[in-house]
């Protein structure tokens, strides 16, 4: 006697504001019964889809038949990984309990892989069963798809390749992945992909905190990083961020909320990079069953930076606890020194100078070398969003952009 289940599992992402894009998820049950079968009831299933853990992606062979929870749970993550949409699971056994097989299998496979998770959308199981085999047929939404995958695979690749990842601290690497973020990313919900995947922010440069999270953990994920997508909330709703493991601590890390908006180009704040969960519970909540302990304040000295520039063992930057001037932090001590008596914002650099909006004088574009020597004005005009590209310093005035040989 065939019997037939669908379930719905519905994902609700909530639209909000600037800062406060999250997401949460509601599973429903809807259950039809042949004619022919007894009658049943209509109830609720619960299946975790937050994770635990993040693990590489693990490669799986999928049988011909499943015999039990763990094989079905390696046939949902194939096809999860793969973005399939509609696939079929053969399923041999007592169907005895076969909705919490179900539920106990999804949850599974969801928990191996915190981006494939992320990107996880509506989901309709259907299925027919016996006594002892059940078809599973599964109709899987996503945020993306296999296409964009591979484009944010290739830019991932492009970007590691420019870096030295195995010669890289686990601070530097996180840095590298905020500052790469925050320096080409605007906060948008107007892109053409979901603005809530990882490539729209990878590829069109545009998305919500979600999309910023899930970028932030394929790239930590590659440079071989312990990390982890969270799901909270904020003082105005749902929001998502990272925790990451540094030196076998974890902290957090909001790459949104080190994004100013209106959007700086290559501004970047450290506000809420690698805090512990007392600095992070000020303004965030979330589930502290469901994720790692955050304990450590070691780094708490990056969060008066803004806008940086790193050359060896020292962070050049704005000092935003001291009126925003020019100071230097050790990189391994925390130690700060003022390296000038001058406001610097919009701060870069190019070997031994430092280019900066003087707001000491005028806004003018102006650079000093490292040790604070030889203050120089290149431009008299108040100039923003310096960055440098092949050897030329470009900058914003009220004219518009403007470039100078360095």
């Amino acid at each position: 006697m065939l019997k037939r289940i669908t379930i719905f599992v519905i994902l609700l992402v909530f639209a909000k504001p600037v800062y406060d894009l999250g997401m949460d998820y509601m599973e429903t049950t809807k259950i039809t019964v042949d004619e022919a079968t007894l009658p049943v009831t209509t109830g609720q299933i619960t299946m975790d889809t937050e994770v635990t853990t993040a693990q590489p992606i693990q490669s799986v062979t999928i049988p011909e038949k499943v015999t039990s929870m763990e094989e079905m749970a390696d046939a949902f993550f194939y096809y999860f990984t793969h973005f399939e949409t509609n696939f079929t699971i053969e399923y041999q056994g007592s169907t005895a309990d076969i909705k919490q097989i179900l539920s106990r299998a999804t949850e599974e496979a969801t928990k191996r892989d915190t981006y494939i998770a992320g990107h996880l959308g509506n989901r309709e199981i259907e299925y027919e069963y016996r006594r002892m085999d059940a078809t599973i047929q599964v109709k899987q939404d996503y945020l993306t798809n296999l296409e964009q995958e591979k484009v944010v695979d290739s830019i991932v690749e492009s970007l590691i390749a420019t870096v030295q990842p195995e010669e890289m601290t686990d601070f530097e690497k996180v840095k590298f992945v905020n500052d790469y973020i925050v320096k080409n990313t605007v906060y948008s919900e107007d892109s053409v992909a979901s603005s809530h995947s990882a490539y729209a922010v990878a590829y069109e440069g545009k998305g919500v905190c979600q999309g910023y999270a899930l970028f932030a953990q394929k790239l930590m994920q590659e440079l071989g990083l312990e990390s982890m997508y969270v799901v909270g909330e904020v003082y105005t709703g749902g929001h998502a961020w990272n925790l990451v493991k540094v030196e076998g601590e974890w902290y957090h890390l909001d790459t949104t909320w080190n994004d100013p908006v209106p959007d700086r180009g290559n501004g970047v704040r450290y506000d809420y990079f690698l805090l512990n969960d007392t600095d992070m519970r000020v303004d965030h909540t979330w589930e502290k069953v469901d994720y790692p302990k955050a304990i450590s304040a070691k780094y708490r000295f990056m969060h008066v930076v803004q806008d940086s520039y790193e050359q060896g063992d020292y962070i050049y930057f704005s000092n935003a606890e001291d009126n925003n001037k020019l100071y230097k932090l050790h990189k391994v001590t925390g130690e700060t020194q003022r390296v000038a008596d001058v406001r610097a914002l919009f701060v870069v650099g190019e070997g031994d100078w430092l280019y900066f909006s003087n707001y000491s004088n005028g806004a003018y574009l102006a650079k000093i070398r490292l040790d604070g020597t030889e203050l120089t004005t290149l431009y008299k005009e108040e100039v923003e969003n310096l960055f440098i590209e092949e050897d030329m310093l470009y900058f914003t005035t009220a004219d518009g952009l403007k470039q100078t040989e360095l």
